[in-house]
């Protein structure tokens, strides 16, 4: 151990240099990266008629049993692109729907009849835009499925939450860059050192 101390002490301005070149790639990478913002929204599914008044409990819990065993099919509505056209057409968007499909994730959280849709995009603004406008689009595609036989609508998918604007952006992470070039700028200088 004191060997090993003795290198580092000969060595400390060396390992000095190589952690802040390290630290300052890091920092570069984070500024020729390009920023992205993301945003939430939240729909909710529900029974598409309104339940009797004095249904009971047992009519109740078959309408929250019908929507639980939907809302995790309709997870996979929000990846067609048939809601990211609806969207492209929505906002006026200059991209095609591969690519918005790809910018936006949809799940839902455990026993829960809540689809969450995540936006990311290059523009605070359009990341929002982009969340909001996505539970409609699957609001309408929930509706077209649900009615395609001619039948009433048994469940519909309504905004929960809508998105708030996003503050900072989500990606690049300066924090998690600068931490990672920091320690391979040390590695490094301890590698010389030795």
């Amino acid at each position: 151990l004191r060997d090993f101390l003795r290198v580092f002490r000969a060595h400390w301005l060396g390992i000095t240099a190589f952690v802040a070149l390290g630290l300052l790639l890091a920092f570069g990478w984070t500024l020729v990266q390009p920023k992205l913002y993301n945003a939430t929204a939240s729909g909710y599914l529900v029974t598409a008629g309104a339940t009797p008044e004095g249904a009971g409990i047992s009519t109740a819990l078959a309408a929250e049993d019908l929507v639980k065993s939907k809302v995790t099919s309709y997870v996979q509505v929000g990846t067609l692109r048939s809601v990211a056209d609806t969207v492209i057409e929505d906002l006026g968007l200059d991209t095609t729907s591969e690519r918005l499909v790809r910018n936006v994730s949809v799940v839902n959280p455990l026993d829960t009849a809540v689809l969450t849709v995540t936006a990311t995009a290059e523009d605070p603004v359009a990341a929002r835009d982009i969340a909001e406008a996505w539970i409609h689009g699957m609001s309408a595609e929930i509706t077209r499925l649900e009615t395609s036989g001619g039948a009433d609508a048994m469940t519909t998918l309504t905004t929960a939450a809508s998105a708030e604007l996003p503050d900072a952006p989500s990606s690049p992470n300066v924090r998690l860059a600068l931490a990672l070039g920091g320690l391979v700028g040390l590695a490094l200088g301890v590698g010389y050192s030795l």
